[in-house]
């Protein structure tokens, strides 16, 4: 005989007795041991026999967010705080926590004024609470001014000519401007292969100087690199340019104090050229027999390239190597400076 159709409509699923409790059991023990995907899928079978239990809801809500399934546990909160499910004030943390995950800041600000506008914050939380306050009102209008500054679109091109000096003097006056209209030409300027090395490195200093925080890419000399300008070292504070004018200033200082000062003014003006790169390979003893040589060189004076890396046991090819590229950096430099 056949069974009547609407027969399994009146079923019941029959759950395994401590079912519920075996999935929590389990769920805790993974979020113990930071296993958080599979701490999510036990803890949510369990929230699903058993949605209404506190203990269940605030577990499931943890893992969800240490998993970092931030908009789903923002759900879980709501529903947790509009059943009044589990600790009022232990699921508000956890929703700010993720709040913060999602750099929602407006909500922030509301939530946390409105516990405070109703007097119900712990005493031992009011202070946390008006310190998280406090950074994302700054973080909204942070947000809300660099916006503006955007959309501030100019009607005119920043660069209107290839005049390299009066280009020059226009990014110098940006120190004290408004950058933002004008941050996607100036980071395509500093794209750009043919671009004026000189004016790249004018450019990158502005943007360290406006806290440019996004990523940046920069060719020169067929170097290419991506780089944050606010987290650029400044040009003449880098490690290897200091070790480098301490070992000039050691060999030629008390000797020749004039050629010492003159390839000093060389150097800072090859590593502003380079900057945010530098001399290659990064080495102080090539480099400080290279640039003396040069030095003597500008002097007049005929020097034996062979004779000397023998003496200063310096690879003699890439001396030659080296000073020529000082030559190709200095017939840049010299027009501008």
């Amino acid at each position: 005989m056949g069974k009547n159709k609407n027969e399994k409509s009146d079923q019941k699923i029959v759950l395994f007795p401590g079912l519920k409790d075996r999935l929590l059991e389990m769920g805790i023990a993974h979020l113990d041991n930071h296993q958080f995907a599979e701490a999510v899928e036990f803890l949510g079978q369990a929230n699903e026999i058993d949605p209404e239990n506190p203990e269940i809801g605030t577990a499931y809500l943890i893992a969800l967010y240490e998993s970092g399934n931030y908009e789903k546990a923002k759900e879980v909160c709501h529903y947790l705080l509009h059943q009044g499910i589990g600790n009022y004030f232990e699921i508000i943390d956890v929703y700010l926590m993720i709040l913060i995950q999602l750099s929602n800041h407006e909500e922030i600000i509301h939530t946390i004024s409105t516990l405070l506008d109703e007097n119900e914050v712990p005493l031992e939380k009011i202070e946390h609470y008006k310190k998280l306050l406090q950074f994302s009102q700054n973080r909204s209008e942070s947000n809300n001014l660099q916006f503006n500054q955007q959309a501030n679109i100019p009607e005119n091109p920043f660069f209107l000519s290839d005049n390299i000096k009066e280009n020059i003097y226009k990014v110098a006056q940006l120190s004290n401007q408004n950058i933002y209209p004008y941050i996607d030409e100036l980071t395509q300027y500093i794209r750009n292969k043919s671009a004026h090395p000189f004016l790249k490195t004018m450019i990158l200093n502005v943007l360290k100087e406006h806290g440019v925080e996004k990523e940046i890419q920069v060719e020169k000399f067929n170097n290419e690199g991506t780089f944050i300008p606010v987290q650029l070292p400044q040009i003449f504070e880098t490690p290897f340019y200091i070790v480098l004018l301490e070992k000039l200033k050691d060999e030629l200082e008390n000797n020749n104090p004039t050629l010492y000062q003159q390839i000093k003014d060389i150097v800072d003006r090859h590593f502003f050229l380079l900057y945010p790169f530098e001399l290659v390979p990064e080495d102080p003893i090539l480099w400080c027999l290279t640039y003396r040589c040069f030095g003597q060189e500008l002097y007049g004076e005929t020097l034996d390239l062979e004779k000397i890396a023998e003496e200063k046991q310096v690879n003699a090819a890439s001396l030659a190597k080296a000073i020529t590229f000082l030559k190709k950096l200095e017939e840049i430099s010299l027009p501008i400076i």
